[in-house]
């Protein structure tokens, strides 16, 4: 009885073929579909920062919240006593993002993109409508001091 016949007849060569023709199959498939909801985690987006001077912060953080069960969304803002949370829908194929937020200041709300690298839409609040850009953050610091320049920030 030869090798082959040996192995065959114990159920190694069988197994070995049955695993072939299973990748086989498994390669015939094609490619998996791409994933289009976003991974859950948390996405920061901020501008927020401590003026060196006075101590005077200016800014907003925006911290996006994805998880299986619902998404969340929480604000902050200069002069905001503390952080505002509310449910947010987040549109996974377009990244859509709109929130409403009742403040102390009045109420807040945002429609815009939730991008990789920035939030970027129209905030409309006590100050009016106006452009938001929020880059993000991979994660939340302490109050870090403004740059000295901040022409151009959006506060």
């Amino acid at each position: 009885m030869t090798l082959a016949d040996r192995l065959l007849r114990s159920g190694f060569l069988g197994g070995v073929a049955l695993l072939g023709l299973a990748s086989l199959s498994a390669a015939t498939l094609g490619p998996a579909a791409a994933q289009t909801r976003w991974v859950s985690g948390t996405y920061v987006y901020a501008d927020l920062c401590t003026m060196p001077e006075d101590g005077t912060q200016i800014g907003r953080r925006i911290t996006l919240k994805r998880w299986p069960k619902g998404d969340n969304l929480v604000y902050e803002g200069a002069g905001l006593p503390g952080p505002v949370e509310t449910a947010v829908t987040v549109d996974d194929t377009t990244k859509a993002v709109a929130f409403h937020i009742d403040t102390p200041a009045g109420l807040v709300s945002f429609q815009g993109t939730a991008g990789s690298d920035a939030l970027i839409g129209t905030l409309n609040g006590a100050d009016g409508e106006q452009p938001l850009r929020l880059k993000r953050v991979l994660r939340a610091r302490a109050q870090e001091a403004c740059p000295g320049e901040t022409t151009g920030s959006i506060h």
